[in-house]
């Protein structure tokens, strides 16, 4: 196929900047899933990418602020190599998400993270990711041991109330917590092994949160409490800038502690699981399908801020203007949260601020430049002009 017809069957989402819908809500993703995936791409026109699932089920890459216009352009995710000028990472990449049958944001993230530790996206890239794994690894392991030390000091009853984590790593120690859950089982009339399974499992299902302990926290708790610091960095940056970007910057920090305060609220139903172990051993698949939930909730929920926690990490320090840049990038591509996942209350902010970034993107020409070539931005236009 080539480009022209790949064009042709580009569907134009969002409208222009100067054309914001009557109603602001139409701005707005209905569902994460059409809200799509942080796709980690290298290639400057691709690295707010999200990959989705359309309607007949073919994958869908969704582009927006494209050469700094606000139209988000979806296109079949399998013509992306034919349009495209991609990278060797971006190549890696789309070969996996177009095999990857699962595409949820921690499908996505392991893959980007296997692709990005092979070093073909540079050394930073491929530091980050490394060093990442291991936190996540160490911090997974450590996680894992301080659930069933907790379940221990929980239900395991005097003979091991003074037991100290440590000792779970010794073959004596792991005799005297066996034992001591086989009589919380038997108690309750539950099978010794099911309860040791169950623990086990829990201890991996909740590891994405982890506990509340030093080296014990998950990446996604640890996401959420970056988001507050996040924040506070951005609006002590404004309170020196002139109107428009304390406005701006405004924009960002409530939409930050607002995702911030969902995440933390589900992070709480999780430690509230975990001071009850005895509630969620004895009720299994209760637990387990409310606890599933959460988690996924909490994927979908911080996908793609990460990235721009890095993004403002990486800002100059000295250069007021560049900095000025990154948060006008920051800005334009925070992600929004769908109407499925907030209250009425809160659809008015949310659409506020998916308005104000439509507005911000025309003012983002930077995005684009050197990056994509002029006749395939006016066969994408043309197309737009065609479809409206």
């Amino acid at each position: 196929m080539n480009k022209q017809k790949i064009v042709n069957s580009v569907s134009h989402k969002s409208p222009e900047p100067h054309e914001v819908p009557d109603d602001p809500l139409a701005c707005l993703p209905q569902t994460f899933a059409s809200r799509g995936v942080r796709t980690p791409f290298t290639t400057k026109t691709l690295r707010y990418a999200r990959v989705s699932i359309g309607k007949a089920g073919r994958k869908m890459i969704m582009l927006p602020g494209l050469s700094g216009g606000l139209g988000t352009y979806e296109l079949p995710l399998d013509t992306l190599r034919e349009v495209f000028d991609l990278s060797v990472h971006d190549r890696m990449l789309y070969d996996r998400l177009i095999e990857l049958e699962d595409v949820r944001p921690q499908t996505v993230l392991e893959h980007s993270r296997d692709v990005g530790s092979t070093g073909v996206g540079g050394v930073e890239l491929a530091r980050t990711c490394t060093r990442r794994n291991w936190t996540e690894k160490a911090s997974r392991e450590l996680g894992q041991m301080a659930v069933l030390h907790q379940a221990l000091r929980q239900l395991g009853g005097d003979a091991v109330k003074d037991m100290k984590r440590e000792e779970l790593m010794t073959t004596e120690g792991q005799i005297r917590a066996r034992r001591a859950l086989n009589r919380f089982a038997s108690e309750h009339k539950v099978a010794n092994d099911t309860i040791i399974d169950s623990l086990g499992e829990w201890s991996k299902m909740i590891a994405p949160v982890g506990l509340d302990l030093e080296g014990c926290q998950g990446q996604l708790r640890v996401l959420a409490n970056g988001l507050k610091k996040f924040a506070q960095d951005i609006e002590e940056w404004s309170n020196s800038e002139q109107s428009d970007f304390r406005f701006m910057a405004g924009r960002i920090v409530s939409a930050t502690r607002s995702t911030s305060n969902h995440a933390l609220k589900r992070i709480e139903e999780v430690d509230s699981w975990n001071s009850e172990l005895g509630k969620v051993l004895t009720d299994w698949e209760t637990a387990k399908k409310a606890i599933g939930e959460t988690i996924e909730y909490l994927w979908w929920l911080l996908d793609g801020w990460q990235e721009l926690i890095d993004v403002w990490d990486r800002r100059s320090l000295t250069d007021r203007a560049k900095q000025r840049e990154t948060v006008e990038e920051v800005a334009s591509f925070a992600p929004v949260l769908p109407l499925s996942e907030i209250e009425k209350s809160e659809q008015q902010f949310w659409a506020d601020v998916r308005v104000n970034q439509m507005l911000w993107a025309g003012e983002l020409r930077k995005l684009g430049s050197g990056e994509i070539d002029a006749d395939m931005m006016d066969r994408l236009e043309r197309f737009r002009r065609q479809s409206a």
